[in-house]
């Protein structure tokens, strides 16, 4: 069995899928069926080659068509023990058919069964549920698409045992007691179809579909009246090993121990520049550029991993690149990641990389309150919760903190956190005093906490000062400078801001994206461009990678000097935003579309917008303003959705979870400023 944290699939070595599906027979009671296309749907989901490792394999291909009572029983009842099934499988088994109830049971109607003769020529319902369940298989989805299924409810409940709650078993759906023929399958088959498509990542992006979100799924599409009920101690809720997900992809940062994963380097960073797939693994190992550049600041933020007990505050203007090098701290310091990368992490000099484990725990505080910030340290460092055995509401602030000073007092080494974005922050004032302020309050001589926290300056580009309530007008950065006693660190002036790193970051991004002109180009082409963007990006490292990234999706290389997209550039993030929007939709309506979905996203708070209703209901909102007199609003649905995020402009767009679910945000809050409050400029063509 899986153990808390791990995937649901962990302990899972081999996964089958078995259809049991009968549509001839002898006796004219029963009625011919189609069921041919039904389990070519089921195979098409479940064994399809782009699932990977979360592929099933077809098990016992002839009992989907027309199979004898005998075949089933020696596929299932009592197979050879080199093929049985046992707790390290998973296994979908659909059965549709004629079903029919009499003799005091449910029977699965055979090609040769009787309607006079059911225990001599019929196949009992519950006694297949019974093979199953003797078998030890801990992951099993059964569909039972059966006339009147719904009775082995009670057969199966006289059991000596109940039903492993991992199972999710689900008979036929039901009108008033009466059955639906084939309504189970044509509902599975029509969410199937919508899964499948575009649209169908709206349930989620993860390895697994949820239970309730399949379930509900498929009951919508029942006829009126229908309903599914799954047999009594079913899985109901959190994903299943069984229901696999086309869409799943990796997320969108590298995996790390969970107390650092928030500040997880981007994985696409990782994917694109490591990959063997873009460049030898020898030579993308030997350049491992994405731990170049920032060499000073880089000394400096692993220095203080080690050094005596005290705050260190990293402030830039928007884009500078403070988020950046923290992320970069968090992740060589992560056992996991070291691991998987270790040779391109054994190349990164001494100095520039922490000691492993060096950050005990890592915050992103984008949209969280102090409580959730405080309860996430304390549980990432398995300090015991506040409250009888520690069972306390995430909402207890002052319990949370009380539990970390008795912890910490009882500590004997130091503890390293770092919290970025605190600008980002539902209440960034209510962070700064009522947390961040609290877990090092004890006597000065003997500190115990490296704080390492990340805030944008004032006077950034995007003109944001963070001027909190009773702080003295005195912009956030500044305020927590003062009330941590902070040692700050400016990364976007001098000693810590270095020219020419921004240059050599551009020049990466325009060698190394797929498909980039610069890749193949005359010598010392990308170089002379990603010379001319640095100069022209000022301290943006944003700035730099949305305008190298457009230049490399060119299908030619752009004249470094071509007044055009220096403009564009000179104009910050708005400009290149902008300048990118444009050449990826040259028609109006389909930039205004792409503006308004994403600024239904720039509205979201906390980690990001859920996809299923809550999106199209937002992208709505915002477009109930026209953007031209007498025009009416702009109504958005899935399908627009779909479309952004396979448009180049869903790009810009990162995936997360919250509550299980999975949320989408822009990759940067720069970008949500700019759609929030400049939309109109955006859409302007002069």
């Amino acid at each position: 069995m899986t153990t808390a944290g791990e995937p649901v699939d962990a302990d899972i070595l081999r996964r089958h899928f078995l259809a049991i599906a009968t549509s001839t027979y002898d006796d004219p009671v029963w009625e011919p069926l189609g069921v041919d296309d039904e389990v070519r749907t089921m195979t098409d989901w479940l064994c399809a080659d782009g699932l990977g490792t979360s592929r099933f394999t077809r098990a016992h291909p002839h009992l989907a068509d027309s199979p004898t009572e005998d075949e089933i029983r020696t596929a299932l009842r009592n197979p050879p023990h080199s093929t049985r099934w046992s707790a390290a499988d998973a296994a979908v088994v659909f059965v549709t058919g004629h079903g029919i109830t009499g003799d005091g049971g449910h029977w699965m109607a055979l090609k040769a069964t009787e309607s006079g003769r059911l225990q001599s020529t019929a196949l009992r319902t519950a006694d297949l549920v019974g093979w199953l369940a003797e078998t030890g298989i801990q992951h099993l989805f059964l569909v039972l698409d059966l006339c009147y299924a719904g009775h082995t409810i009670a057969e199966t409940a006289a059991f000596d045992r109940e039903i492993p709650g991992t199972w999710l078993v689900l008979p036929s759906a039901t009108k008033n007691q009466e059955a639906v023929t084939g309504a189970l399958t044509t509902a599975i088959a029509e969410f199937l179809a919508e899964l499948k498509s575009p649209v169908g990542q709206k349930y989620g992006l993860d390895r697994h579909l949820d239970v309730t979100v399949f379930l509900d799924a498929v009951e919508r599409r029942l006829g009126p009246g229908q309903r599914l009920i799954p047999l009594p101690g079913s899985r109901r809720s959190g994903p299943h090993p069984c229901l696999p997900n086309p869409h799943h992809r990796a997320g969108t940062t590298v995996s790390l121990g969970p107390g650092r994963s928030d500040l997880a380097l981007p994985r696409q960073d990782l994917e694109t520049h490591w990959s063997p797939r873009s460049r030898g693994v020898t030579e993308a190992a030997s350049t491992g550029w994405l731990f170049r550049g920032r060499t000073q600041l880089m000394r400096t933020l692993v220095a203080a991993t080690t050094a005596a007990p005290g705050t260190v505050l990293v402030t830039g203007s928007a884009g500078s690149g403070k988020s950046a090098v923290l992320s970069r701290l968090v992740t060589l310091s992560d056992p996991l990641f070291l691991d998987r990368y270790r040779a391109a992490a054994d190349l990164v000099p001494d100095g520039l990389k922490p000691e492993p484990e060096a950050v005990d725990v890592a915050v992103l505080a984008t949209g969280k309150i102090g409580h959730e910030v405080i309860a996430q340290i304390c549980r990432a460092l398995d300090v015991p919760g506040p409250g009888p055995a520690g069972a306390t509401s995430v909402l207890d602030l002052d319990g949370w903190i009380s539990a970390w000073e008795d912890w910490l007092a009882r500590r004997e080494r130091p503890v390293t956190i770092v919290v970025d974005a605190l600008d980002e922050a539902s209440d960034p004032a209510a962070l700064l005093t009522g947390v961040l302020a609290r877990l090092d309050s004890g006597d000065p001589a003997h500190r115990k906490v490296r704080l390492l926290v990340g805030v944008r300056s004032s006077g950034g580009p995007d003109g944001n000062p963070h001027t909190p309530a009773g702080g003295g007008g005195l912009p956030l950065a500044d305020r927590a400078e003062r009330l941590l006693a902070a040692r700050r660190i400016r990364v976007d002036e001098q000693p810590w801001w270095e020219a020419q790193d921004l240059t050599e970051y551009a020049t990466e991004i325009l060698l190394h994206e797929e498909g980039s002109p610069y890749r193949n180009g005359p010598p010392g082409r990308a170089a002379e461009v990603a010379a001319v963007l640095a100069a022209q990006a000022g301290t943006s490292f944003l700035v730099a990678r949305i305008a190298g990234t457009s230049l490399a999706r060119r299908p030619e290389a752009v004249d470094p000097y071509d007044a055009q997209w220096r403009a564009a550039i000179g104009e910050g993030v708005l400009g290149v935003f902008r300048h990118d929007l444009h050449r990826t939709f040259p028609d109006a309506e389909d930039r205004i579309r792409a503006v308004h979905l994403l600024r239904a996203v720039a509205f979201a708070y906390g980690r990001g917008l859920p996809w299923p209703q809550i999106w199209p209901a937002v992208a709505n909102a915002v477009a109930d303003e026209p953007t031209a007199p007498d025009v009416p609003p702009r109504t958005y649905g899935d399908s627009d959705i779909a479309w952004l995020l396979g448009s180049r402009m869903g790009a810009y767009l990162v995936t997360d979870r919250e509550d299980g679910i999975t949320v989408y945000r822009l990759f940067h809050d720069a970008l949500r400023t700019t759609l929030r409050e400049h939309w109109r400029e955006l859409l302007d063509s002069t």
